[in-house]
């Protein structure tokens, strides 16, 4: 075997080829273990906002973002953990009224494994490549790591809904939970926001994580519309068209869809619970997305009637569906 003899040759032969493994491995991992993980994460959370709560008894002080960062620098001393932090309106104005933090181990399990092959020098000139040079990029792969948790955050941030604490919580009008990184980058993982109207949106309006509930749509169209993480409860439509809009990760319960057309629309992790479906068309829908980037769950019907539907060029089959009725 030819030892690699510069940094650049063994960023490109060695290191990438050993990211991309590790992070399949641990995103297979995390797939498999993501119920232990969410009753981790959820029960450390519920207890950070109990703790909110128990502060804004004694503070007049509201809560417009619950944001859970990785602290990177806790890798240095081989202790992974997690930040929560409790913000007012201000946020990155401002400093946190409040703070815990959690056990982060169960996302490094790989991590010792994947150093120490990066690390071995079986496989480059120790004297033209520095130990110092390689462990410059572990802070690179740890921040994919982390946006590669995001994706399973995502499917189980809005669970803390559930809690009584959560509805103690003194929220503003404009609530967020976002993951993410300390003092860096944070993604939206959840939201309560004010009810809006589709049909009639303002420019640059906010979208995602809306709430629509108990509403009748009849001849109406959804063109083009940000639906991410849209929660659509005791809703019915009929005659309506979807057509480029982006529903992924949305949830629809005990929803009816009569003659409703499904055009050029992203389905991916959405899921569509006890749910009626007549004469609806779907239509160059996509359902699944290949990134490595990002862990994005399948569509999902559970508990569905689906009568005289039509499928064109929609790959239905790689959806999950449990006790429907098709016809």
């Amino acid at each position: 075997m030819k030892m690699i003899e510069t940094f650049d040759q063994y960023v490109k032969e060695r290191y990438k080829p050993l990211e991309i493994e590790y992070l399949q491995r641990t995103n297979d991992r995390l797939n498999d273990e993501l119920e232990t993980i969410r009753k981790y994460c959820l029960n450390e959370w519920r207890k950070a906002i109990k703790s909110a709560v128990e502060f804004q008894n004694d503070h007049e002080v509201e809560c417009a973002y619950m944001s859970i960062s990785f602290l990177l620098t806790s890798m240095l001393e081989l202790k992974p953990q997690m930040q929560i932090d409790f913000y007012n309106s201000e946020w990155v104005y401002g400093e946190s009224w409040l703070r815990r933090r959690m056990n982060a181990e169960f996302l490094t399990k790989e991590w010792n494994d994947f150093t120490a092959a990066a690390l071995d020098e079986k496989f480059y000139i120790r004297s033209r490549i520095a130990h110092t040079e390689i462990k410059a990029l572990f802070w690179s792969t740890l921040d994919k790591l982390i946006y590669l948790f995001t994706g399973f955050v995502k499917y189980f941030a809005r669970n803390v809904e559930y809690f009584v604490e959560f509805d103690e919580l003194i929220k503003s009008e404009k609530f967020y939970l976002t993951f993410g990184t300390y003092l860096d980058w944070q993604d939206r993982m959840f939201g309560i926001l004010p009810e809006i109207d589709f049909l009639n949106l303002d420019a640059n309006e906010e979208t995602r994580f809306r709430k629509i509930i108990n509403k009748n749509f009849n001849d109406e169209s959804f063109i083009k519309i940000d639906m991410r993480h849209c929660y659509i409860e005791d809703c019915k439509f009929v005659n309506c068209t979807f057509d480029g809009d982006d529903l992924i990760d949305s949830n629809f319960l005990n929803c009816r869809f009569e003659k409703t057309i499904f055009k050029n629309v992203k389905l991916v992790g959405s899921e569509f619970f006890e749910c009626y479906f007549n004469e609806c068309r779907f239509e160059n829908c996509s359902v699944e997305i290949e990134t490595n980037e990002e862990y994005f769950a399948k569509m999902k019907m559970y508990h569905c009637f689906i009568l005289k539907c039509e499928i064109v060029d929609s790959n239905f089959n790689l959806i999950i569906k449990k006790d429907c009725y098709e016809r």
